[in-house]
């Protein structure tokens, strides 16, 4: 038989090492290109509508691919290994990347009839596979690109030691996840402010993060199927599916009807709340780069260097990371603490407030720096939120676990929601983050209709 590595030797293995680091990194550069990819295509002459319909297909194409490999009949799902899986993502996502750091001369080189922007399209469907089925994809669990339940909420109901290991995990992962993005932000600023033009930066960004992730995919691959390097989700994924979600596609609204009819008052206004904050982050984050660099245009000047606003903002990202490093340490303290109720609602109304804090905000580079620290501590509450499944008991609105019907209609909800934001914010910046905080600030009154059920 041959002997299983120690914790130890598993520590110094130069290949596992290899492969966390190469993960995390390629995990904070891909967040990253996403994050910068609106102003890229306002620097290759798109507009906003073009930028908010590209978030929204790749919001369209993760979430199909997440419901279909939430599927327990799905033949993938059982015939993929996991290791193997996340082997094949990192692949795609590099591939991805490739596309969109030529995107401006691949038609050209190649003689395609793509167009720049049919390669970022293609890059961006490409990238879903990373976001989907990626070894790292619950580094930055705050996306809201997949509203899937975090691991302790899959976990095996009967396994109370499972649960707690998953729940004690969590926040080590996010402290992972944004040091990643923290240094893929300092790279990025670095390679804004090199460049000289936007898209030239990006370019390199977007090479850097292909290149980061085909190492990372090799190491994968050479460490096989030894002990997980990010914790074993697979595992857990797919427990506790709800047998009661409908099969047929033509009665699906049916079944969300009829799951959301079996939901408590508080739970279901809970849950839509959450959803309405939900829909409201994702049409207005993919506009906050635009919102720095082309509305505000917010630099900043150290001594005799001077960055231009497109720099600026990988310096505002890391900021955020911090921010979430921050929350995620302090959330345990937090929901032991203060009543859970009150953490969320506040928690929730600070972050459906700040976008528009930073459209009214004087334009200073350590102010903004400070609102987007704030951004990121929304992973203090992220365990909390009815749509993610509270992973800290008791919960904030206690009810049943939420049928899977409900959960893909929230991951559903959020699809076009960066369209919608486009499309506002072509017409006036203003306009659209104020549309974006009424909704949100709605989805807080509808979480505090369940608070004051409870009180009854």
């Amino acid at each position: 038989m041959t002997p299983q590595p120690t914790a130890t030797s598993d520590r110094t293995d130069p290949v596992r090492i290899v492969c966390l680091v190469t993960l995390v990194a390629s995990h904070g550069l891909i967040r990253l290109a996403e994050r910068y990819l609106p102003e890229f295509v306002v620097a290759i002459g798109r507009g906003p509508i073009v930028a908010g319909a590209l978030v929204t297909l790749g919001l369209g194409v993760a979430a199909a691919a997440a419901e279909r490999s939430s599927d327990p009949t799905a033949a993938e799902t059982r015939a993929i290994a996991p290791t193997a899986a996340a082997v094949a993502s990192a692949l795609i996502a590099a591939v991805g990347l490739l596309a969109w750091a030529g995107a401006p001369t691949l038609d050209i080189l190649l003689g395609t009839p793509l167009s720049s922007l049919g390669w970022l399209a293609v890059g961006i469907v490409l990238l879903q596979a990373w976001h989907v089925r990626g070894p790292a994809k619950g580094l930055w669990p705050t996306d809201t690109r997949v509203a899937s339940p975090p691991s302790s909420a899959t976990a095996v109901p009967d396994d109370p030691s499972s649960r707690r290991g998953a729940v004690d995990a969590r926040p080590t992962r996010i402290v992972v996840g944004a040091i990643g993005v923290a240094a893929a932000a300092v790279f990025a600023a670095a390679a804004v402010a090199s460049a000289d033009r936007v898209s030239a930066g990006f370019a390199l960004v977007a090479a850097a993060a292909a290149a980061v992730g085909l190492v990372g995919a090799v190491a994968l691959g050479s460490v096989g199927e030894r002990s997980p390097l990010l914790g074993d989700r697979s595992r857990r994924e797919g427990v506790e599916r709800d047998t009661d979600v409908a099969t047929d596609a033509d009665s699906a609204l049916g079944a969300v009807s009829s799951a959301a009819s079996r939901l408590p008052d508080r739970r279901r206004w809970a849950v839509i709340g959450d959803a309405l904050v939900r829909v409201a982050l994702a049409g207005s984050w993919p506009f906050l780069i635009l919102l720095v660099v082309e509305y505000r245009s917010i630099g900043l000047s150290i001594g005799g260097l001077s960055l231009a606003p497109a720099a600026v903002f990988g310096l505002f990202v890391l900021a955020e990371a911090a921010g979430a490093i921050v929350g995620a340490v302090a959330a345990p303290a937090l929901a032991s603490r203060l009543d859970r109720r009150a953490l969320l609602a506040v928690g929730l109304a600070v972050v459906s407030l700040l976008p528009m804090v930073l459209v009214a905000a004087p334009p200073s580079a350590g102010i903004v720096a400070v609102l987007f620290g704030l951004l990121g501590c929304r992973t203090a509450i992220e365990p909390l939120r009815p749509t993610v499944g509270a992973s800290a008991r008791p919960a904030p609105v206690p009810g049943p676990r939420l049928p899977d019907a409900v959960r893909t209609a929230v991951r559903f909800a959020v699809v076009p929601a960066p369209l919608i934001g486009g499309l506002l914010y072509a017409a006036d910046p203003i306009f659209a983050f104020t549309v974006a905080t009424t909704v949100g600030l709605l989805g807080v009154r509808e979480l505090g209709r369940a608070f004051q059920f409870d009180r009854r």
